[in-house]
């Protein structure tokens, strides 16, 4: 009997306690805080991750803007009589209509395979390309299939400037030169130049129609466009260097300095000359040296000559007269762009003989 006493009461607590733990799962506040508990684990990795999609995407804007891509054109086709011409933000529509009921329209592209038409589309890949399309209607009625050939060109034209004469570059200067005539050549392989201009103050562009010439200091700019909108403003700009090698610019502005002034150039004696009866008067020992300056490119060469003898040679050193008398010396220079200077004369008489004396008798 104390068993049995015993037993029922044990039963009954158990029975209190496995009630309580079903209660507690079924309590939605239990599963309120539960749920709880998860999203902030969800939060937590968020917030993890959030950093590396950050830093992907600061490498993405750095890589664009060192690229510095220029703008797509705007859609435009053309056509010059024979072929049809389009950049590659042309899109293509198809339509078809049914007495009774269209069922699709279906293209291929360069004999590919067939897809159905669902949206316009556009081609990327520059050249010639056929457009393959037909119709057909909720019976299988097929129409003969058509086809539409299209140039794509996404190049820009190529610029060339020329001028009519060899350009001089000295060191980092390129110089214009009196006289010059600038062309400027533009070609496109595909739909061709449209419209070409130039700008002689980097500012206000003008439409090229003829060579022209510069004066003075210029930044000179250059841009074209083709038929089909692609534009551009990058140009090769050819001359000559001082050493007579053949370069090239490319850039979207060449400034051309300008030098239109020869060199000025001076004589110079060693010792002092002196004037006897309106003359230069030296003696054989004077040596005189011939220099040049020039204020733009620089001196190219110096030339002289003796007496107004022959023609002018390279001066490469002093010059010195050991003959009594007359004579003279002409100089001249030329700058690195062949502007050539006045000549410069000094005429001497070069007094080497000593002085004949005699003697006679004095009579009152």
């Amino acid at each position: 009997m104390l068993k049995k006493l015993f037993v029922v009461p044990l039963c009954f607590v158990i029975g209190i306690f496995i009630s309580t733990l079903s209660f507690s799962q079924d309590d939605p506040s239990a599963r309120e805080s539960g749920d709880k508990e998860g999203k902030v684990e969800l939060k937590e990795e968020t917030k993890k991750e959030e950093p590396k999609k950050e830093e992907s995407m600061k490498g993405e804007t750095v890589q664009k803007e060192g690229q510095q891509a220029p703008p797509p054109p705007l859609p435009k086709t053309y056509t010059d009589g024979s072929s049809i011409y389009v950049n590659s933000q042309v899109q293509f529509k198809l339509t078809a209509t049914d007495d009774i009921a269209i069922d699709k329209i279906e293209y291929k592209i360069d004999n590919g395979m067939p897809a159905a038409y669902l949206n316009p589309f556009a081609l990327d890949k520059e050249g010639l390309h056929t457009i393959q399309y037909y119709g057909i209607d909720k019976f299988g009625n097929k129409e003969p299939e058509k086809s539409y050939s299209v140039f794509v060109d996404n190049t820009a034209p190529v610029i060339v400037v020329t001028a009519s004469a060899a350009l001089k570059k000295v060191g980092e200067r390129v110089y214009n030169t009196r006289g010059l005539l600038y062309s400027i050549n533009v070609n496109d392989a595909l739909s061709g130049v449209s419209k070409v201009e130039y700008s002689t103050n980097g500012v206000d562009f003008k439409e090229y129609v003829a060579p022209f010439a510069l004066k003075g200091e210029t930044t000179l700019k250059v841009k074209a466009v083709d038929n089909v909108n692609n534009p551009t403003d990058q140009f090769a700009f050819r001359g000559v260097d001082e050493s007579g090698n053949e370069f090239e610019l490319k850039d979207a502005t060449v400034k051309l300095y300008s030098d239109e002034t020869g060199p000025i150039v001076e004589i110079k004696p060693d010792k002092e000359i002196k004037q006897i009866d309106s003359k230069n008067v030296t003696s054989s020992d004077v040596k005189y040296t011939v220099t040049a300056t020039d204020d733009g490119s620089g001196i190219a060469a110096i030339f002289y000559r003796m007496d107004g003898k022959g023609d002018f040679i390279p001066y490469k050193g002093e010059i010195q007269f050991l003959t009594n008398g007359k004579h003279q010396i002409d100089a001249r220079a030329v700058d690195k762009v062949g502007n050539m200077s006045d000549i410069v004369s000094l005429s001497l008489y070069v007094d080497i003989l000593p002085p004949r004396s005699t003697i006679g008798t004095a009579e009152k």
